[in-house]
């Protein structure tokens, strides 16, 4: 997941939707759900499936 800011349990992260290609921020909430940030909706789809960013599928395999 690429972060692109954290503060305490909220987390925000850039994301997509895979229906029409928007790209936009979110906030991902503790049960893995996203919530756009600055905006009541993410795109114009009635129902927007939103993904998050994988930019390094390696990333949580490093300690």
């Amino acid at each position: 997941m690429t972060r692109v800011g954290s503060h305490d349990d909220e987390q925000r992260a850039a994301a997509t939707c895979k229906r029409c290609g928007e790209i936009g921020i979110v906030q991902v909430l503790s049960d893995d759900s996203l919530l756009p940030l600055g905006q009541s909706t993410f795109c114009d789809c009635d129902q927007p499936m939103l993904e998050v960013f994988e930019t390094d599928p390696d990333a949580d395999d490093r300690s």
